[in-house]
């Protein structure tokens, strides 16, 4: 046997999944070729390290630290400062301030009332009423 058909052939050769005849023959290639050997022995040694490294292992105590925290926190129900009195006291002043614009920007553009003089636009506005339809109309 080759050593290139030896290497594709030795993952299946470890996990035992070679027919008989071929099984016997990466055997004795094994014996033989000190590479190859070597090539299987190293691939040997880096599954179990990839393996080991596959398992995790727990800590007992996370999930009764966990909820422990959770607990304490439920039970203290602090709330800081910020939410009790500065928040409502920051829309307060908002609120005013946005009020405050309003009636400031409205107040701005008042229109000149001035009764003594008419403008002269003024006058010609209600022509219409002046005129009858019934001198527009053709017969």
């Amino acid at each position: 046997m080759k050593c290139e058909l030896c290497k594709l052939e030795l993952e299946a050769y470890r996990e035992g999944n070679l027919p008989g005849g071929i099984m016997k023959q990466v055997e004795e290639h094994l014996k033989n070729c000190k590479d190859c050997n070597e090539i299987n022995n190293l691939e040997i040694i880096s599954n179990r390290v990839i393996d080991q490294e596959k398992e995790t292992q727990s800590n007992p105590f996370l999930a009764t630290r966990v909820m422990a925290e959770i607990e304490l926190l439920e039970s203290n129900h602090y709330v800081p400062a910020f939410k009790k009195i500065l928040k409502p006291a920051i829309i307060m002043v908002s609120l005013t301030a946005a009020i405050l614009f309003g009636i400031i920007a409205g107040s701005i553009y008042q229109p000149i009332v001035s009764s003594d003089e008419i403008p002269v636009e003024m006058v010609y506005m209600d022509d219409a009423s002046l005129e009858s339809v019934e001198l527009l109309a053709t017969n």
